[in-house]
């Protein structure tokens, strides 16, 4: 009897050995399979919500940042992130799609914000491509979403509740397009309010700065600049769309630097945009990663003519007459 009872304990060993996942947390060299498999299996269609990033990860989910660089690239992250450092990182779902791509869903912390990453890997385990399918910390009004659906389709999902009680939203889908190794946008559905309206939360503030006013490329881009506490700082509102369906869109104070040249840096945030005036328009520059403002895909740049004060002439000829 004990001779069959030892080599069935041994082998009762081996397979409980061989079924337990490899931790993650430290620094050392893991091969890829190792690392995909970590991610815990989940069926289609998988959907990771701002509410499902907003509860406590599991420990023994997390993978260091030694560890997770070693297949993502560092520039995915900062393209969104802007700068690397206190990032956490924890495995989320994993699904590959028969004799093709493996995807993979992860959560990155960095400081309060939460971010939902997909990433892709070929058949090979070799890393293809990263999106950010949802982060939080938007605002209280806002919900957002990412789903990867029996189609392999990808689909991003913002929804905002105005203080009128309206909710627009917005809806993109995508797909791994292999050819061009990346996301290819294929559907994209605002609603009318959103397409119609875009609210301008600065828009009856002061204007007395000589750089306060409306710089207007047409009505889906444009940037608002109003007076500050002081005359060292500027109000601004940021709104942005690019014909590939990216958008960005920031509010904050920003501080002057030099006299044309304002400078908005918050303290707990990568996020940096510099507004360059001139008499006649401003052009914006980001220099610091403000991938929490905008889409993964463009940035906050370009330049905006400043709209004529017509309002400011006509009051100047009443009081000509007068």
């Amino acid at each position: 009897m004990k001779k069959y009872l030892i080599p069935f304990l041994l082998l009762f060993i081996l397979v409980a050995c061989k079924g337990r996942k490899t931790s993650l947390k430290g620094d050392d060299e893991v091969n890829v399979t190792d690392f995909i498999e970590f991610y815990p299996a989940v069926s289609l269609p998988y959907r990771v919500s701002d509410t499902t990033l907003s509860k406590r990860p599991y420990d023994s989910l997390e993978i260091s940042y030694s560890i997770f660089k070693q297949f993502v690239p560092d520039s995915v992250l900062m393209k969104t992130l802007g700068k690397t450092v206190n990032l956490k990182f924890y495995a989320m779902g994993r699904i590959a799609e028969k004799g093709k791509e493996t995807y993979l869903f992860t959560e990155v912390i960095q400081e309060n914000r939460h971010y939902g990453y997909l990433c892709c890997f070929s058949k090979d385990n070799e890393f293809l491509k990263a999106m950010v399918l949802v982060k939080t910390g938007t605002d209280a009004f806002t919900s957002t979403y990412g789903l990867l659906d029996n189609k392999f389709q990808i689909t991003t999902y913002r929804e905002r509740k105005k203080s009128n009680g309206d909710i627009t939203y917005k809806r993109n889908v995508y797909f791994y397009n292999s050819s061009a190794n990346t996301f290819t946008l294929i559907f994209t559905e605002p609603n009318e309010e959103m397409i119609q309206n875009i609210i301008n939360p600065i828009e009856s503030l002061p204007r007395k700065n000589r750089f306060a006013g409306d710089y207007i490329r047409d009505r889906r881009n444009f940037i608002s600049v109003r007076d500050g506490k002081n005359p060292s700082e500027v109000l601004f509102f940021i709104h942005f769309e690019t014909p590939d369906n990216c958008t960005g869109e920031l509010k904050g104070n920003a501080r002057f630097i030099s006299p044309a040249i304002a400078r908005y840096q918050e303290h707990n945030n990568p996020c940096s945009v510099e507004l360059i005036f001139t008499n006649s328009r401003v052009s914006m520059k980001e220099t610091g990663g403000c991938g929490t403002f905008r889409d993964i895909k463009c940035f906050f740049d370009g330049s905006f003519p400043r709209k004529r004060e017509v309002i400011k002439r006509q009051e100047k000829s009443k009081s000509q007459k007068n």
